[in-house]
């Protein structure tokens, strides 16, 4: 899991959990499948379900507490 200060304009112009679109600055989180979500939202949904809300895909429990900080 990757996390960054800026989202990527496009393809991804919303979070697809809360609906919001991102804005610069916006902490995000890139899971394997290479979707991207608000941290908050997609860590949140982690805590729930070990799958991508977009693709279903799982996402590996050992991910979750080592993802890489840019």
């Amino acid at each position: 899991l990757c996390l960054l200060r800026s989202p990527p304009f496009p393809p991804a112009r919303r979070c697809v959990i809360c609906m919001l679109e991102f804005a610069y600055g916006d902490p995000v989180r890139f899971l394997p499948c290479l979707h991207v979500y608000h941290v908050g939202c997609i860590d949140d949904w982690l805590m729930r379900s070990f799958t991508c809300p977009s693709c279903m895909e799982p996402v590996d429990a050992a991910l979750l507490s080592s993802y890489e900080t840019n």
